[in-house]
């Protein structure tokens, strides 16, 4: 038997969200942006621990899953994939500049990337409403290192309002498919 440890990160890319509603959740499946040279991701479900006191004890206890800070780093960034996911406006066009102010707001995105799994297939990870909430990258000077100076992009991952759901995680085999994290549609049908 083969083992199935997660050793790899990629496919990490990203889907505009059209409605997130009580009502309703959809995505534009075909504006699915694919970024290149993610090097780690690494999420943090955000709970928050209760305890209900009664009868001279403790009545019940639990968490609450609140969010997820995912944090993502990438060792390159072009400013036109960056200004899409932070909101901060890049003239594509002419002068290629991108402008940040105090007024960008994000878009609301779902996250999605693949993590390789020992035996060669793979787990696939979903969010599905997510705000970018800040980057940050570090310049040294070459004689410094070799390394790439890279961008770490970093996500509040919060429940999807229609069903409260924050992350769906789903293993293909070697070979399979991994239209799962790039089309919604198809697979939200599959599962109907």
């Amino acid at each position: 038997m083969s083992k199935k440890y997660l050793k790899g990160f990629s496919n990490f890319g990203f889907l505009p969200v059209t409605l997130n509603e009580v009502g309703g959740y959809t995505v534009d499946d075909s504006k699915y942006t694919a970024v290149p040279g993610g090097k780690s991701c690494s999420p943090t479900d955000n709970k928050t621990d209760y305890s209900i006191p009664a009868d001279d004890g403790v009545w019940d206890s639990g968490s609450d899953w609140t969010d997820t800070t995912l944090v993502v780093t990438f060792t390159e960034m072009d400013l036109d994939t960056l200004s899409s996911i932070t909101g901060a406006k890049f003239d594509k066009e002419t002068d290629k500049i991108m402008d940040e102010g105090t007024l960008d707001e994000a878009p609301e995105v779902a996250p999605t990337f693949s993590a390789l799994r020992r035996d060669g297939g793979y787990r696939l990870y979903r969010y599905y409403a997510a705000r970018c909430t800040g980057y940050k990258v570090s310049h040294t000077t070459k004689g410094e290192n070799n390394d790439a100076q890279s961008y770490e992009l970093t996500f509040k991952c919060v429940p999807r309002k229609s069903d409260n759901l924050i992350r769906s995680t789903k293993d293909v085999e070697k070979g399979d498919s991994l239209a799962w994290i790039k089309k919604f549609a198809i697979a939200e049908s599959q599962t109907s």
